[in-house]
């Protein structure tokens, strides 16, 4: 990969807000015993590279203005309003430098799979993996070949292939990655013919021992005709 031109960042480089406005974002590279440098990368450069997909994995080659450096992306700071990238943080690396990197998973022959033309799904408990290894042996990307994949499969780390010198951050552990589940049917439960025949008795209890209103406005009336004294005939 070709260097990257960046400039050392200086004190006539101007303030974080004046670079911004002139499509620059400061930053600096840390690391291998040596002191931190300040630095300013082009934002259209820098966008450029936040979008190859593999960013946070990638050795970047950078000429610092005639001094090369290797780093590795570590951190990106954004303004909390506009969102706008307003800072970032990169590793300095040698080739043997250890590292710690997340790569993503991808999985060949969907559309041949066994499982997956049953009407599997595949679940991915994890899309990226944790690797440690050296900074010169960054795999791009990890692969499973799904070609004989059946429903029930539990996908683990040892059943994919890594490079020589790439290992797991977890070690005490084959931790899964994906599963092929089958798929999600929600049946409606009918009802027993016990469940029938108690709704039945239940409303047939309730239509015969409830009185409607008229009825218990006729039975109160004649009660209260009942309960009337009666009047003293005139003697």
């Amino acid at each position: 990969m070709e260097n990257i031109k960046v400039i050392a960042r200086s004190k006539d480089s101007g303030s974080t807000k004046s670079l911004l406005k002139k499509g620059m974002v400061p930053g600096i590279i840390y690391g291998k015993n040596s002191e931190p440098s300040q630095i300013v990368f082009e934002d259209k450069a820098l966008q450029k590279l936040m979008h190859s997909g593999v960013f946070y994995s990638k050795i970047i080659n950078l000429d610092v203005e005639g001094k090369k450096e290797k780093v590795l992306p570590k951190q990106l700071q954004y303004h909390p309003v506009t969102d706008k990238l307003i800072h970032f943080d990169f590793l300095r690396v040698q080739d043997d430098t250890k590292v710690t990197v997340e790569i993503e998973v991808e999985f060949l022959n969907r559309d041949i799979c066994p499982g997956l033309k049953q009407g599997g799904v595949l679940n991915l408990v994890r899309r990226v993996v944790e690797l440690s290894c050296n900074a010169n042996n960054i795999p791009e990307k990890l692969q499973y070949d799904l070609v004989s994949a059946e429903i029930g499969d539990a996908i683990k780390i040892s059943n994919i292939e890594l490079p020589d010198g790439v290992k797991p951050t977890i070690t005490d552990r084959d931790f899964v990655v994906a599963t092929l589940v089958p798929p999600t049917i929600e049946v409606e439960e009918e009802p027993t013919p016990e469940e029938e025949v108690e709704g039945e008795a239940i409303e047939g209890e309730t239509e015969e021992g409830t009185d409607s209103k008229e009825d218990q406005d006729s039975g109160d009336s004649s009660e209260d005709k009942k309960a009337e004294p009666a009047e003293d005939k005139p003697k």
